[in-house]
């Protein structure tokens, strides 16, 4: 099936300036979605005028609030109202799978209408002072939230596309910019022909970010975005080669391709982190404590050590990374360990929400299949009960792209609940690809072990299976980005109804 295509350009659009003064008044379509909020967070930070359409069902959320906190004029719903004749430009998520309004008003006036990754590129590229940057594949959250607690020094600003709990993932700085450019923010769809996947866009060229220090987390191939592994290691290469120095860590197979074809001209000044004494940074097996990791690395023949509450052992690799790049671009050790003290994980990536009636449940963010095995594997961490897994695909098309992976993702668990796919299309013609999944987890848990959850009148309610089959010790985590962000405070309200809440529950 086809998956999201970037807008015609449209010759009568009005030309954009070479700098990114065309976002000095932009408009945001769902400005609080992931990736959107931290770009206008940043954008009013820095005395822009901004405004953005919002859900109507986000209105009153934590985002919404920060944004008007923030000064950016947020108007629910979307209405081509929305979009003012003074705006600069309009920037959209680029997952939307039907018309929009508030395009097509865009498309009226002749204003450019830019992607979020094309905004972003756009402002980093025109960055005049330290830039920062976290690129990859996919598996950028924690090293990007990282990076950006790590360098606040109370003159630094970041664009996240996850914020670390209890903190913004926009914010203003003078001095350097933190920037999280992975393209995995939203699902993306196919779209009817003839709406937006023709809708004309803005002539601005693309301009490459030349970031001072850029961090390659992650190299593989991710559909939608990149459809093969070739694919997305020229995109990663292209962006190493553009910067003055790369961070490349070695635990990852395709960044170690990356810095096999960085060694085959002069280019940037390639900085390895590996798990041996080999590697320019040389990172020793973190240590879990209970709550928090140790973490050791070895720079420039000194030894530092670190504790971050992180669970995982990927999450405390990326959190070894972003360590590695800060002290590349000379960031006082003793003043980053000050600061990750308080550093609290990112929001939804394999966090514990609380424990009720015995049962502790837990939150992730994962899409790639990469992350979703790795979060279920860390998950026995929490527990030493059984780990049940509620799983909500992100797409039709990345589901039907990675549906065998997605499946065989799930084997570390000891039971699997299946949610329906998550997706912004109203209607699907072609198989569900959901039906794929299943059978690739009943492959390596067997057919007792994966359930699933169907919508519509009279199906179950998903916490209430939960709160039938969990049992005392259990802990479920549930993985996914649309229905899924809800279900694990839900849950935890039921298993309150059904039994005495626990002492240590917050």
């Amino acid at each position: 099936m086809g998956t999201t295509v970037r807008p015609r350009a449209n010759g009568d659009a009005k030309p954009a300036p070479d700098r990114p003064d065309v976002l000095t008044r932009a408009h945001l379509v769902d400005v609080a979605a992931p990736g959107m909020e931290g770009l206008a967070l940043w954008l009013a930070s820095r005395g822009l005028e901004v405004t953005g359409s919002i859900e109507p069902a986000d209105q009153d959320s934590a985002a919404a609030a920060r944004l008007r906190a923030a000064g950016v004029d947020v108007t629910p719903g979307f209405d081509t109202r929305h979009v003012r004749e003074d705006r600069t430009c309009v920037v959209w998520p680029g997952g939307l799978a039907a018309p929009h309004p508030e395009l097509d008003r865009a498309q009226q006036l002749k204003l450019p209408v830019l992607a979020r990754a094309h905004a972003l590129a756009s402002l980093a590229s025109g960055f005049g002072r330290q830039l920062v940057a976290v690129g990859g594949s996919h598996g950028t959250a924690t090293a990007a939230a990282v990076l950006a607690a790590a360098l606040d020094d109370g003159h630094t600003g970041w664009i996240l596309n996850a914020p670390a709990q209890n903190r913004a993932p926009g914010h203003g700085g003078d001095r350097r910019l933190v920037v999280d450019l992975c393209p995995d923010t939203t699902t993306h769809e196919a779209a009817p022909l003839g709406s937006w996947s023709y809708r004309p866009s803005t002539a601005t060229p693309y301009r490459r970010p030349q970031p001072a220090v850029t961090l390659i987390t992650s190299v593989s191939r991710n559909e939608p975005h990149f459809e093969d592994t070739i694919e997305a290691l020229n995109a990663t290469t292209a962006l190493a080669r553009s910067s003055t120095t790369v961070v490349l860590p070695l635990w990852d197979k395709g960044a170690k391709i990356v810095h096999e074809r960085l060694t085959d001209r002069p280019g940037p000044t390639v900085v390895t982190v590996g798990l041996d004494e080999s590697a320019d940074v040389w990172v020793l097996p973190p240590r879990w404590l209970g709550g928090e990791h140790l973490l050791t690395l070895h720079h420039q023949g000194m030894k530092h050590q670190f504790t971050v509450q992180v669970t995982g052992r990927h999450h405390a690799l990326a959190v070894c990374a972003a360590i590695a790049t800060a002290l590349v671009a000379g960031e006082s050790p003793e003043a980053m360990a000050e600061r990750l003290a308080s550093f609290r994980g990112v929001e939804r990536s394999l966090s514990v929400l609380g424990t009720r009636s015995g049962i502790t449940v837990a939150d992730s963010r994962a899409r790639h299949p990469h992350e979703i095995a790795q979060d279920v594997t860390a998950a026995r961490m929490l527990t030493e009960g059984d780990v049940v897994v509620v799983l909500e695909p992100d797409g039709i098309a990345r589901t039907s792209a990675h549906a065998d992976d997605l499946g065989a993702a799930l084997g570390g668990a000891d039971r699997v609940l299946l949610l329906p796919v998550s997706t912004p299309l109203a209607e699907h013609d072609g198989p569900d690809p959901l039906d794929a999944v299943e059978r690739a987890a009943v492959r390596v848990l067997g057919r007792s072990a994966v359930h699933r959850v169907r919508s519509g009148p009279g199906e179950p309610d998903p916490a209430q299976r939960l709160v039938e089959t969990a049992a005392e010790g259990d802990l479920v985590l549930v993985v996914g980005t649309g229905r899924a962000e809800g279900l694990g405070p839900h849950l935890l309200d039921r298993l309150g109804q059904s039994g005495v809440p626990d002492a240590n529950h917050p």
